[in-house]
């Protein structure tokens, strides 16, 4: 029979200087060899959240640049705008209102699982930091859009409408709200809810783009916004909430139905199944060489490759999240036996 000594609370990882590991507890076996608890402390890494934090930022910015400020992307952008305009002129009555009432709801949703966590949970400063990160996501989105990047007037025979419109600011409430709630769940929880949160969340971003309200680029940049915030307070949560950012040795052996790695590899593959259609999609439909601002016809693989653009970036984000998370929680393991 094992004896356990009293575990020592070190929760922030104070006193440990560079090292990440604690001994919280040791456990004696019937040989005589102590084998110790070792803890690995929540968002032990700060590099690598520096680090995430700025692919993700640089990323937004290599979409507005490729899409949004060169001849190739306006255009590919406008032809699966046209060919999702040209569709939604077939969508009648009850299809129509479930698309514009679509990102109010997943908001909302999102918005109400999040109150009802926080109740329950009684997270308050977690709950305050999420809340943060959403409501700077959605500011972060509107300072873009309307200050920050501008959408030059190419003399391509694109119309200008009424000048930048990404990101987009129906995806990135929908998608902050599904970070907030994955920011708010236990990390058995996490991979679960970022699988589902992310089908979510692309919803969303397809239904804008089929109701013509913004181009794909604008809903890739959104679920970058989105996770950029989510990182940011994720560091935070993770460095002051360690007692509940932690996966015990059991669920690290067994994982629980929730945590499984298996939502995180179903998001990688669908994701990247979901780029690889936009790009044949587009290149079916003839490529850059096809590429007009006055087409002749509306090709149906100009818009599959809208739909799948504006939605596989999001489960790829979503999967990025999942495992950044999961690496980054605390864990507790048995050590080597020693005597």
């Amino acid at each position: 029979m094992a004896c356990m000594s009293p575990a020592v609370s070190d929760p922030a990882g104070a006193g440990t200087g560079p090292g990440r590991r604690v001994r919280a507890a040791s456990a004696t076996g019937s040989t005589g060899a102590t084998r110790a608890t070792v803890l690995l402390r929540p968002a032990r890494s700060t590099w690598a959240w520096v680090l995430a934090a700025a692919v993700t930022a640089a990323l937004l910015l290599l979409v507005f640049r490729v899409l949004v400020t060169t001849q190739t992307g306006q255009l590919a952008e406008f032809m699966a705008l046209e060919a999702a305009t040209h569709r939604l002129e077939g969508l009648r009555g009850s299809t129509l209102t479930v698309l514009n009432r679509l990102p109010e709801i997943v908001g909302v949703a999102g918005v109400g699982v999040f109150l009802v966590l926080t109740v329950y949970r009684r997270r308050w400063f977690a709950s305050l930091v999420a809340a943060m990160a959403f409501g700077a996501a959605n500011l972060t989105t509107q300072l873009l859009k309307n200050w920050v990047l501008v959408r030059p007037d190419l003399d391509n025979g694109v119309p200008y409408y009424t000048g930048n419109s990404l990101p987009s600011g129906h995806t990135t409430f929908a998608a902050a709200a599904v970070v907030a709630v994955f920011l708010m769940v236990a990390p058995r929880w996490r991979p679960l809810t970022a699988a589902v949160g992310a089908v979510f969340a692309t919803a969303v971003g397809a239904g804008t783009f089929i109701g013509t309200w913004h181009r794909p680029a604008d809903m890739v940049a959104a679920y970058l916004v989105a996770a950029f915030w989510g990182l940011v307070a994720g560091y935070v949560i993770l460095r002051t909430g360690p007692d509940w950012n932690i996966r015990g040795t059991r669920t690290a052996r067994h994982p629980h139905p929730g945590g499984h790695p298996l939502w995180d590899v179903a998001l990688w593959v669908t994701g990247g199944a979901m780029l690889l259609g936009a790009w044949w999609g587009f290149e079916s439909a003839g490529g850059t060489a096809a590429l007009t601002a006055e087409p002749e016809w509306y090709s149906g693989w100009h818009f599959l490759y809208g739909v799948l653009f504006a939605t596989g970036p999001g489960l790829l984000v979503f999967a990025a999240l999942s495992g950044f998370f999961r690496w980054q929680s605390g864990r507790r393991r048995l050590a080597a036996p020693r005597d």
